[in-house]
């Protein structure tokens, strides 16, 4: 067991940079409303601006930072005029996976892979919004500390035991050994908002949390996928210890539009 590789100077840098930016999320998360979406709004033109410039292959500020604002844009006006109407016919799965095909293979034209990526941000963000908007802060909260909670989970039992690679080709340091801790990590976030605060005893809760935690690492995993095939190791540096807004909230995108999914097909089914 390697007990040093958790107290290593990139790893300090990257807690410093959790904590720093876990106090404007809890802020906004809290506040909600439009305050809420504004910042949702500013994270996904951040996303769009790191997927622009990853995929031109000549630097153009213009385009990558026009594309981000009307991804921006759109995020706000749903946020502010739409969201109320947003149904299991606003929710095209469909589209969703052929993005993350067009993300891995990397054969369609630029124009195409601009639209699909910012179209994910662009949808992944509308779920964001609408779960927040419409279910109590408590059970909002659960989903991302959920997703934080894998990842913190994955990274501390896979950097301690290590073991056998989950997805070489894509991500060479995850494990299953990791993901393994990071479902063990969900399940204990999900007992703790049992027992306290969310409003519910159906013990499927545990389940979805299971879930959770699979459907971040997939996110993970696909994010991963995306930047090798543009041979990149990061997003963008924005982030100390993490890369870019990308890199930090894949997992958190795929959590929220798979709960989107379920709430709106479902009707809260496994909930």
């Amino acid at each position: 067991m390697n007990f040093g590789s958790l107290f290593s100077k990139q790893v300090i840098v990257r807690l410093i940079s959790s904590l720093l930016m876990a106090v404007p999320v809890i802020v906004f998360i809290l506040v909600g409303g439009v305050y809420f979406v504004v910042f949702v709004a500013l994270l996904a033109g951040i996303m769009s601006w790191e997927i622009t410039r990853t995929v031109c292959k000549r630097r153009n500020y213009f385009i990558e930072i026009g594309i981000g604002f009307v991804v921006a844009f759109l995020v706000i006006i749903f946020g502010l005029f739409f969201v109320s109407s947003f149904s299991e016919k606003s929710l095209p799965l469909f589209s969703s996976l052929l993005i993350i095909v067009a993300f891995i293979i990397r054969k369609v034209h630029l124009v195409a892979r601009l639209a699909f990526g910012n179209l994910i941000v662009v949808f992944s963000c509308f779920c964001m919004i609408w779960l927040r908007i419409t279910f109590e802060v408590e059970f909002f909260a659960w989903i991302l500390l959920s997703v934080v909670a894998t990842d913190t989970g994955a990274f501390i039992v896979g950097s301690i035991i290590g073991g056998i690679k989950l997805a070489p080709n894509i991500s060479p340091n995850k494990t299953w050994a990791g993901l393994l801790g990071g479902i063990l990590s969900s399940l204990m976030v999900a007992w703790i908002f049992y027992l306290f605060w969310l409003e519910t005893n159906n013990p499927r809760l545990f389940i979805m949390a299971i879930i959770l935690a699979i459907i971040s690492q997939v996110g993970d995993l696909v994010e991963s996928a995306y930047k090798r095939s543009y041979k990149i190791k990061d997003s963008s540096r924005l982030i100390p210890g993490h890369g870019g807004v990308l890199d930090r909230l894949d997992g958190h995108m795929a959590a929220g539009i798979f709960m989107s999914f379920i709430l709106l097909y479902y009707d809260g089914a496994l909930i």
